[in-house]
This record gives C-alpha cells, sequence and structure tokens, in this order.
C-alpha cells in the first residue's frame, strides 16, 4: 500500500503491521529481562545482610516458638512456656544457659536479664505430652542482636 502527495514521492510500506509488532515483541521482551536484571540486584548476598533483631535457631519436640519485643530499654528475655493455651510454670528439670548475662527462674518467672549482646541463650526442660504417656526432652535456642525487653513463647 502506498500513499503520499502530488508533488512529493509517495512512501510505500509492504509490510506496515507486521514491522510494528515485531519491534514491539522485541521491546516487551526486553522490558521483561530489565526487571528480572532488576529484581535480582536487589538481592543483598548473605554477607551484606542485615542480621534480625532476634531469631528462634532451633528447636527440639516444640511445637512452635516465637521471639517477640515488648519495649526498647532494658536487656531482658523472658520465656513463656505454653501447654495446650496455659503457662507452665514449673518445668521439669529446667536448664537455662546464656552467652551472658544471669537467669532468674522463681514460680512465676523464667528470664534472662543483664545480657550483652549479642545474646545466645538455649533453654532445656523436660515434659509430658498431651495424653501424659510420655516425658519429653524439649530444647530451644534463641539469639538477640538488639536491646529490649524480649518474649520467647514456646508452645510445647
Amino acid at each position: 500500500m502506498c500513499w503520499g502527495s502530488g508533488t512529493v514521492a509517495a512512501t510505500c510500506n509492504t509490510a506496515p503491521v507486521s514491522e510494528p509488532a515485531v519491534a514491539q515483541g522485541q521491546t516487551s521482551g526486553s522490558r521483561q529481562h530489565d526487571a528480572a536484571k532488576e529484581r535480582r540486584k536487589k538481592i543483598k548476598p548473605k554477607n551484606e545482610r542485615t542480621p534480625a533483631a532476634a531469631a528462634v535457631t532451633s528447636s527440639r519436640n516444640i511445637t512452635r516458638a516465637s521471639v517477640s519485643k515488648r519495649s526498647d530499654e532494658g536487656y531482658y528475655a523472658e520465656l513463656v512456656i505454653m501447654d495446650s493455651g496455659l503457662p507452665l510454670r514449673n518445668p521439669q528439670d529446667l536448664q537455662m544457659t546464656g552467652s551472658s548475662g544471669s537467669q532468674v527462674s522463681d514460680g512465676s518467672h523464667i528470664l534472662f536479664e543483664n545480657f550483652g549482646l549479642p545474646f545466645e541463650g538455649t533453654v532445656r526442660f523436660k515434659s509430658p505430652n498431651k495424653m501424659n504417656t510420655v516425658i519429653y526432652e524439649r530444647v530451644i535456642s534463641f539469639k538477640i542482636n538488639e536491646a529490649g525487653r524480649w518474649v520467647v513463647r514456646v508452645d510445647i
């Protein structure tokens, strides 16, 4: 198909539809490729990632465990052990080990206090299963990298 005006040379294009389609296909493909490159750039290498403020590093015979921050003041980590939705106040054979600070275990609280950062804590205790037929040794390890009042919740 050709078009044009009287004295100006006519412009002819034999495939007006196929050229833009090919160019558009190449453009969207290169845009997708560029977007994929940008997504890859956002992922930092392991040595540049900032560590989490606190995390559970390992657990054994534990249903669920979490570490949450209650306030920014102090250096406390309280352990709350929940058994079927009720707090377990006096676990059997409780052993608490921390990288620094002191451990307190009385009838109402189980906590680490006045620790240095980064803090790594491990708690071992024994408790029966739901039917009270077998006693399991339960272990949780956690790490805290920021100051504050922390609660380590353990569901057994």
